[in-house]
């Protein structure tokens, strides 16, 4: 017995060691398969046994496993998975799927990335493909209505031009109201995104409150949009992965309200005038005199004759001028990249080209790009580089929006006929389009220009960093970067001598040459110590670093006169300026960017699990565009997250499958309140003095100027039902900004009018939502809608010592109003009897005389209150289709173009006019909306128009074809697709577009409706 019991213990001695010879150590990352961010804090457990681990802050683990044993992976919000390793891998490369992305995607806000269970910032994370569904030049315009709270104003529908971007409202004045953009960790300008291929994208992600935004300090005030580019990955089977992507498109213009006269109308409507300088009075035969040297005789029969032979050859004209001055414009992209790696390197490499012609003529833009991505793992060390370079080529129609002093609109900032936009309300129908250009031939002059301009910006972008990390023990890591923002533009803007408005130049007559060349260069250099700390479910994260900004330009410019018309759009034309031909040259200059920001940073983060985090940052700033006296300032922000569901007395609520609040509150600021960097300085400039040469100051500058600084509290709510097949998220914020930048006015005696100062307070509070859920989920058929809705008060509560401030000719900013409240006389309508128009004065009573001092505040504004999208999305089998809808309500804007349309003053008659002007007032009785032909037209209420919008903004629609096995070994996949943009307005605008960044509408170029196909192939 004895024996057999010591050959038992020796067979399980064996079997034990033989157990212990097949243990091996497997080493191994896991990654946010979206993002292919490392995801830390990842429980890993061998199936079956008590044996596990957790991933550390670079989503690195090592684990001992015996045989065949699985690896167990989960994580919150994320797919549990199962892993088995072969017996000869060593090496793991793990992908988690995220279960409900909305909720759980890994969070990139630029110095720190974390889990979404783990972030304490208001931030919605955006995947790269809403910005390439449609071929667009600017990638911002494609972020509207995709998150709440985030507007996108489009001043034009020029392609290549970049739109206005504002979060949770406007918070200044005169300062920046434009997110910060952040690009691989270097901040880029928000007006060059022309330059930037939005093929390359990986993440977008839009940090809305004060926990995710004041690690950014002085430069967050309006919210931070952080971009990463994508990035090289090692597949499983070794081998490079090539994708090439292509879009062909045309761009159209879109459902406008289009109304103006054809010519038998126009003709009738100059009847009605009865304005003997128009052929419709002049030769018709209801008028029985003729002018003849200012004097009215009788008409004879041969002079109705001839009457009606010439209305007969006018109403055989009737021109559609958008046929001739606007065009459908083609579209087509090209995408192709590269990426593989292996173990320790990894690479991304890609070049596109985009060409897209403006419906406009000479209007377009052509973009070239070239991006490597590479990141390098060498032990400790870990090495990242990235480089895009881009060149684009833009064109744009002359004097869009703006014209010179004392041009049509109030205040002179109108339109010239060189702007084919404003040609198309004023060119009239019975004019031919083949016809000279002269005085009154609005048509025939844009045309004219046309052929004879050249408006055109050559640009050249370069985004890169390097970012290199050392591992110095578990807990301890040393991080560097440095990047850079590069972007030089050279304008051209010529003007043939040979042309009707180039023998206008008022330098010679013979048309003009102009170039200028701004550059811009940023630097960025962040370096410090980072420590990480888990035990538990304990995990500390803190961060210390130091950063430098640097911003420096230049900017310089010439314009030539007399052209010589052989040699065109080239500067070997101008003529050599002397003191007698009149082509003495000019020199343009602008004062160019040139700012130092020096910063000392603190982050910390505590996590208890995934049931409480809390988070503090502090941040220090120096800025050179602020005084010594006020140079450095702190900013900081706390907040703190708690997972409900987590606690006990939760564990028998099966309700909801997510429940987390958050809150925080913070301090950020803002110090560019100058035109110019040098602005708290008194800045001088060359001047003449008693004939002499003399410096004369130019700018009062303020010693005393601050910074302007925004308290943001924020409270949110993310929540889930149903496994999270229902989920959303609940935000309410405050956002009250100190210290307003302000032109306060001065004593004409000082020799200036105003100075710019902090002076004033402004409050942004509202409520967003988040909606998203998955309306079927089966086995190869997915159907989810989503909603997102914002409401914003924007409410001015101080302006100092000023009572108010005029911000232009259409609206002022008071006290107790909103931000770009419009001013104007109100409108009461048109006397029945006279046909004289009535207003308001400021007491309300009315009155038949128009008085600017009568100009009160309206209800309306400019910033649109309410703001949101929807989205819907289907998957059956290999078809895909998804759909964007974005709405604003609460927005108006100063309506020119419709003003003029619909006016029959004799300063603004000979313009072509709406048809509805067929209705004016004739005589006693009429009852019209528009007043009689005699009186005058002026800026009234009845001007600012509605701008709100429902838009069918996105359809796209997709086929995954099927790869045969004889294809399988060249192609992995095959996507066709097609997709529409701006496809349907609803709105009671009366024009081409509401959707602008202004609140003034003067001729702008209107957002085009386009259409597109494509392929996406993978080898």
């Amino acid at each position: 017995m004895h024996m057999k019991s010591i050959i038992l213990f020796c067979t399980a001695l064996l079997y034990a060691l033989a157990d212990m010879a097949q243990e091996r150590v497997v080493k191994g990352t896991v990654t946010d398969s979206l993002t292919q961010q490392p995801l830390p804090g990842v429980s890993i457990k061998v199936a079956g046994t008590q044996k596990g681990t957790a991933t550390d802050a670079n989503g690195a683990f090592t684990i001992k496993i015996s045989g065949k044993e699985s690896l167990r992976l989960s994580y919150i919000g994320y797919d549990e998975t199962i892993v088995t390793p072969s017996p000869e891998q060593q090496t793991l490369h793990i992908m988690l799927s995220s279960a409900a992305r909305a909720l759980s995607s890994v969070v990139i806000t630029g110095y720190t990335q974390q889990s979404k269970s783990r972030t304490i910032g208001a931030v919605t994370s955006l995947p790269a493909a809403v910005v390439t569904q449609a071929p667009v030049g600017s990638f911002d315009v494609m972020l509207q209505g995709r998150a709440p709270g985030l507007y996108v104003g489009t001043p034009t529908g020029q392609p290549g031009e970049a739109g206005r971007v504002s979060i949770r409202g406007l918070g200044s004045i005169n300062g920046d109201v434009n997110p910060l953009y952040v690009v691989d960790g270097v901040p880029v300008s928000n007006n060059s995104f022309a330059a930037l291929n939005p093929d390359d994208f990986e993440t977008i992600s839009v940090l809305k409150d004060a926990a995710a935004t004041a690690q950014y300090g002085s430069r967050a005030a309006n919210g931070v949009i952080v971009i990463t580019t994508k990035k090289g990955k090692a597949w499983e089977d070794g081998k490079v992965r090539v994708n090439y992507r292509n879009q062909f498109g045309v761009s159209m213009l879109n459902s406008s309200k289009w109304d103006m006269m054809n010519t038998n109308e126009r003709l009738q409507f100059e009847e009605i005038l009865k304005d003997p300088g128009m052929p419709g009075w002049a030769y018709s035969r209801n008028n029985p005199e003729k002018m003849v040297n200012g004097i009215a005789i009788p008409k004879t029969d041969a002079d109705y004759q001839y009457g009606d032979r010439y209305l007969d050859s006018l109403r055989n004209i009737n021109t559609d001028w958008r046929k001739y001055l606007l065009r459908n414009g083609r579209i087509q992209s090209h995408a192709l990249n590269v990426s593989g790696g292996s173990e320790h390197t990894t690479f991304y490499l890609s070049a596109g080209y985009f060409n897209q012609e403006g419906i406009a003529l000479n209007s377009g833009m052509e973009r070239y790009s070239l991006r490597a991505n590479i990141q390098n793992r060498s032990g400790r060390f870990k090495s990242t580089l990235n480089m895009g370079i881009s060149t684009a080529a833009v064109k744009y129609i002359p004097d869009e929006g703006v014209a010179a002093e004392g041009g049509a609109a109030v205040g002179g900032g109108g339109i010239t006929e060189k702007n084919p936009i404003a040609a198309l309300y004023y060119a009239l129908p019975y004019e031919s389009p083949y016809g000279k250009p002269g005085p009154g031939r609005y048509g025939a002059n844009a045309l004219d220009a046309y052929a004879n301009t050249l408006l055109k910006d050559n640009q050249i972008k370069g985004v890169m960093s390097f970012k290199e990390t050392a591992q110095l023990n578990n807990e301890f890591q040393l991080t560097g970067t440095v990047g850079m923002d590069f972007q030089q533009t050279t304008r051209t803007d010529y003007l043939s001598p040979d042309s009707w408005y180039g023998q206008m130049v008022p330098n010679g007559n013979q048309g003009y040459y102009k170039k200028n060349l701004a550059s811009r260069l940023g630097l960025v250099s962040t370096g410090g110590l980072r420590y990480n700390k888990q035990w538990g479910k304990h995990e500390i994260e803190a961060n210390l670093l130091a950063e430098i900004n640097k911003i420096t330009g230049s900017n310089f410019g010439f314009t030539g006169f007399g052209l010589t018309a052989e040699l065109p759009k080239t500067p070997a034309g101008i003529t050599p300026g002397t003191g007698d031909n009149n082509f003495i040259p000019t020199i343009d200059y602008k004062i160019p960017p040139n700012r130092l920001l020096i910063s000392q940073i603190a982050l910390f983060r505590y996590s208890n699990g995934d049931r409480y985090t809390i988070s503090a940052s502090l941040r220090r700033d120096g800025s050179s565009q602020v005084p010594a006296i006020n140079r450095y300032k702190f900013f900081y922000a706390i907040g703190g997250s708690w997972n409900l569901l987590a606690e006990q007395f939760m564990q028998d609520v099966h309700t909801f499958s997510t429940l987390r609040l958050r809150a925080s509150y913070g301090l950020t600021g803002n110090a560019g309140g100058f035109a110019s960097d040098y602005g708290f300085r008194t800045l001088y400039g060359a001047a003449l003095y008693g004939g002499s040469k003399a410096l004369t100051p130019q700018t009062p500058g303020n010693p005393f100027y601050n910074w302007e600084t925004n308290r943001i509290s924020d409270i949110g709510l993310e929540f889930g039902f149903f496994h999270n097949r229902l989920r959303g998220e609940i935000d309410v914020y405050n956002r009250v900004t100190n210290g307003l930048f302000i032109n306060r006015n001065l004593s004409l005696t000082t020799g200036f009018s105003t100075i710019a100062s902090n002076a004033g307070k402004v409050r942004n509070r509202g409520i967003e939502l988040m909606l998203e859920g998955d309306i079927i989920k089966q086995k190869g058929l997915t159907f989810t809608l989503g909603l997102n809705i914002a409401y914003n008060q924007n409410r001015i509560l101080s302006l100092g010592d000023e009572q108010q401030i005029f911000a232009d000719e259409a609206t002022i900013n008071k006290p107790g109003l909103p931000l770009g409240t419009f001013r104007a006389v109100r409108w009461k309508g048109v006397d029945p009897q006279t046909g004289a128009p009535v207003y308001l004065d400021k007491n309300g009573n009315e009155t038949n005389t128009y008085n600017a001092d009568d100009a009160v505040p309206l209800k309306a504004k400019y910033d649109p209150p309410l703001i949101g999208g929807a989205t819907a999305s289907l998957r059956y089998k290999r078809f895909e289709l998804s759909m964007l809808v974005s709405f604003i309500h609460g927005m108006s804007r100063l309506n020119y173009p419709d003003m003029y349309a619909h006016s029959g003053d004799p300063n603004y008659r000979y313009y072509s006019q709406s048809r509805d002007m067929l209705s004016i007032w004739q005589k006693p009785g009429d009852i019209s909306k528009y007043p009689g032909a005699q009186y005058a037209t002026y800026f009234t209420s009845r001007d600012i128009t509605s701008a709100d919008y429902i838009k069918l903004r996105n359809v796209t629609v997709g086929y995954n074809i099927p790869v045969t096995k004889g294809m399988s070994r060249h192609v992995r996949q095959i996507k066709v697709f097609a997709t529409g943009q701006n496809l349907l307005s609803i709105m009671k605008w009366r024009g081409f577009d509401p959707e602008d960044a202004n609140d003034i509408a003067q001729y702008e170029y209107p957002m085009p409706r386009t259409i597109s196909g494509g392929i996406n192939v993978t080898f």
